[in-house]
């Protein structure tokens, strides 16, 4: 009997000294497979065997409903919240810095920021970030097509012109979603200019936008059933443009060509394109709710996604494509060959092109005002 207790306490004993798994709810848009897939599977798994860290991803539709979710809880006084990581960008990032529902100084201890580029870490958006998140990725806005022959358009113009030759084969999100934003908001700088509307006040901004609700309406008949109705998002456009019911697609990820080439999804020959006078260009990022309940956690989990290996990982074109927010001159030879690789391809733009033709974001105000001038003009008409 002696003998059984003391195999039983040592069995205890031995299950005491486990470490207890730690568990991170990140909140993250939901609307990619690629993405999603990536997050549980390789990302999650490799947290779980490094740091012992169940990463929860919570996906959302609404990033809105979230922000929402946090400023009601700071309000009513909420500790312990169920938030602990969340995936931000630009024009959430000022509503939930002004709100006071972040916690600061989260780049502490990253033993990684060190290989981060700095400009990243100084404003979204135009929103000064004061160590209230950290980079995740690097995006910039692109079309896709078929790669038979010249690129379709290369500007606003020619884009007209080249919808009015081909009716019915190209359409764009609405501008609710935010591929779909940004399509007409990067209509809107070719058309007005990106330092003029930077220039402007709001009040001048509506008014000026007249020309761009035009254009669209214009080319509205040609669209995809005839403009009478847009895809819901960016994975819709994908199908279309995977079926063959549409010539061109778009997106903010310029890796996601290979990826869907090599998954069977687009044509092979299909590459991706830039304007002439650039695309919009961004940062996305990570930030702690001040009321999480397991922040130094979440701090684990940012560390290793801003890692050379988590950056790698993320830029591989079959788990996301991103680009990175690394100051790839900082790493190793061996690690600089292997993320400059990564966007040496026939189907993407040359890395000159790339970093060349970048227009940075607008201020959240002015994309406000393009997203409801546009619902408003072109949207319910």
């Amino acid at each position: 009997m002696k003998k059984i207790l003391i195999g039983i306490a040592a069995m205890l004993a031995f299950v005491g000294c486990g470490k207890k798994e730690k568990t991170v709810n990140m909140y993250m848009w939901g609307g990619s497979q690629e993405i999603n897939k990536f997050m549980d599977n390789v990302v999650a798994v490799n947290l779980e065997k490094k740091d012992n860290i169940k990463l929860n991803r919570v996906p959302i539709t609404n990033i809105k409903d979230t922000v929402n979710k946090l400023i009601i809880e700071k309000q009513a006084g909420k500790k312990n919240g169920s938030i602990d990581l969340i995936w931000v960008n630009g024009e959430n990032f000022k509503e939930l810095k002004n709100a006071g529902v972040l916690e600061g100084n989260i780049g502490k201890n990253l033993k990684n920021l060190q290989y981060v580029k700095e400009s990243t870490l100084e404003k979204d958006f135009g929103e000064p970030i004061n160590g209230y998140e950290i980079p995740w990725g690097e995006a910039q806005f692109n079309f896709i097509y078929r790669g038979n022959g010249n690129i379709p358009f290369n500007d606003s113009k020619t884009l007209m012109e080249y919808v009015k030759n081909n009716p019915g084969r190209f359409t764009y999100p609405e501008v609710n979603n935010f591929t779909g934003s940004a399509f007409v908001r990067n209509m809107a700088i070719d058309i007005l200019g990106y330092e003029n509307i930077e220039k402007m006040t709001n009040e001048e901004l509506k008014n000026n936008l007249n020309i761009v609700w035009n254009y669209f309406n214009e080319m509205k008949p040609y669209l995809w059933r005839e403009g009478s109705t847009y895809p819901e998002s960016e994975g819709k456009l994908d199908t279309l443009y995977g079926n063959g019911e549409v010539d061109v697609t778009m997106g903010y990820t310029l890796n996601k060509v290979t990826a869907k080439i090599d998954a069977g999804q687009y044509d092979k020959n299909s590459k991706s394109f830039l304007l002439d006078k650039g695309t919009l260009f961004n940062n996305h990022y990570l930030a702690i709710p001040e009321n999480g309940k397991n922040k130094e956690d979440a701090k684990i989990v940012i560390d290793y996604l801003i890692s050379p290996e988590g950056q790698l990982l993320k830029q591989e074109p079959e788990n996301w494509g991103d680009l990175t927010i690394l100051d790839v001159n900082k790493l190793d030879e061996t690690t600089q060959k292997r993320f400059k690789s990564l966007i040496e391809s026939k189907n993407l733009p040359s890395l000159k092109d790339i970093q060349e033709k970048r227009i940075k974001e607008l201020s959240p105000e002015k994309l406000a005002i393009i997203e409801e001038g546009w619902n408003s003009n072109v949207g319910k008409i």
